[in-house]
């Protein structure tokens, strides 16, 4: 429930018989899938969410408060008359069920952390619950995905959501031909010849895999994309970004040359933005969501982050020193979540209005998750947005990422290509050690790709220390 149109997880039988299937069936198979999704995205009452949505992202932002305040008080009355944990929570607290009249009112009740949710999801459930129950996991980019449950009618308010606050904004519409390049595995990981994609005729998309994209394989990246054509490319940054640095490093530059590029689940640096953008010869456009439907953030014509608060409410919390996303989704009754904790950091936005004329709230940049930082001997803390700036103008780093696993200690893992050397090297560390100091030591190790997480993304930072040598 990302921000991407791709395929969905296929679990059990169907995904025993995707696997053993040669890659003709793969494709049929693939687009059935799409059609079964199509119908479940954009069927139902998805036409009347759409309608509403493309309406009241221009309203003033006093009604957008009011109306956001109604769906609040409608949820929480939900959510103490029907779901166990809700009852009693507030039953434990001496709250009534209209105790949480306004957003103002959230804080009387506490923060809700994903530990609470993964250990008893079933708590969170109503009863008895309103439609049908989808079950579906987070992708578990910390190596621990969570169970969730959604209803239909909250997929299709997500997808109306995205098609109306993102994929509009961007200039595209549902139907232009697709390329995805997310985190699902549509080839063996195995896998070390092409074809590395799989076509869903449904959504007039072709998947690529994120977990094949070496310096060996993205030629053929690049062909298939060129026969493909795209209008549209969408994925992660760090898979839109690999192709855009072969694109430039190659002198290629136009071969693929869709209306927009649309990426999400990573942070968007402004370094890697540029590079997108030149490869592609058009604009990249932001967002950011959850699987759990809480949030949704998405960057408008004019280049501005906005909150859709019918979506849900999108507080920022300091927590432990760190400013959190706090959301509480208002649309998925099949598992409310309040005040719930997202582990991820955005800026806090400016109070002018945007220049694309909506009063939907803005935020600044989305800069990652709160346990991406490296901690320096004194104490402080660096996050990605300012460590990134250190890579940003080495020539032949593909890619790169920092390890901590000590106090004293950087492992700097690169992924180069020529004119990376030396030189290159040593300007790195200069680069490093004027953002970090020189209280630690850097180690610098060579690979041949850096690792993705279990959900397909890369990390710029891997912070070990406090958590028994395990990469977050």
């Amino acid at each position: 429930m990302a921000l991407s149109p791709g395929m969905a997880d296929v679990e059990g039988y169907a995904a025993r018989v995707y696997r053993r299937s040669p890659v003709p069936v793969q494709n049929v198979l693939t687009t059935a899938f799409g059609v079964r999704e199509r119908a479940l995205r954009y069927g139902g009452r998805f036409p009347q969410y759409a309608r509403e949505l493309s309406e009241s992202q221009w309203w003033p932002a006093e009604d957008l408060r009011r109306a956001q305040d109604r769906r609040l008080c409608d949820l929480v009355e939900f959510c103490v008359s029907r779901v166990p944990y809700y009852r009693d929570l507030f039953a434990r607290l001496g709250l009534a069920g209209d105790a949480i009249r306004t957003v103002a009112h959230l804080d009387r009740l506490p923060l809700l952390d994903k530990e609470t949710v993964r250990a008893e999801p079933e708590r969170f459930v109503p009863e008895p619950p309103p439609e049908r129950l989808i079950p579906s996991t987070t992708g578990g980019t910390t190596g621990t995905p969570l169970r969730y449950f959604v209803t239909p009618s909250a997929i299709q308010f997500n997808y109306a959501t995205y098609e109306t606050r993102f994929r509009a904004w961007a200039g595209a519409s549902f139907g232009q031909r697709l390329a995805s390049i997310n985190g699902q595995v549509v080839v063996p990981i195995s896998q070390e010849g092409p074809p590395f994609w799989r076509r869903n005729l449904a959504f007039n998309q072709l998947y690529l895999s994120a977990y094949h994209l070496s310096p060996a394989n993205l030629p053929a990246y690049v062909d298939r994309l060129r026969r493909f054509d795209p209008e549209v490319v969408v994925g992660y940054v760090s898979t839109v970004h690999a192709l855009a640095r072969h694109l430039l490093d190659r002198g290629l530059v136009g071969a693929v040359r869709p209306r927009a590029v649309m990426v999400s689940s990573e942070t968007l640096f402004p370094w890697l933005r540029a590079d997108i953008e030149a490869a592609f010869g058009c604009r990249a456009f932001d967002g950011y969501s959850l699987g759990e439907l809480t949030a949704f953030i998405s960057e408008c014509p004019s280049g501005v982050l906005h909150v859709s608060p019918e979506y849900g409410v999108v507080e920022l919390v300091d927590v432990g020193g760190e400013t959190e996303i706090v959301a509480t989704g208002l649309f998925n009754r099949g598992m409310p979540l309040l005040r719930y904790r997202t582990g991820d950091r955005v800026e806090t936005g400016p109070e002018e209005p945007c220049p694309c004329g909506r009063q939907l709230p803005r935020t600044g940049p989305i800069v990652g998750r709160v346990d991406e930082w490296v901690t320096l001997p004194d104490g402080r803390r660096i996050g990605p947005a300012a460590l990134s700036l250190a890579f940003q103008a080495i020539r032949g780093l593909r890619q790169a990422q920092v390890v901590q696993d000590s106090p004293a200690r950087l492992t700097v893992r690169l992924a180069t290509a020529p004119p990376f050397g030396p030189e290159e090297e040593r300007q790195l560390r200069v680069e490093l050690e004027r953002r970090l100091g020189a209280g630690l030591t850097l180690g610098f190790e060579r690979v041949d790709e850096i690792p993705r997480t279990p959900a397909g993304k890369h990390r710029l930072i891997v912070h070990r220390l406090g958590s028994g040598g395990h990469e977050h």
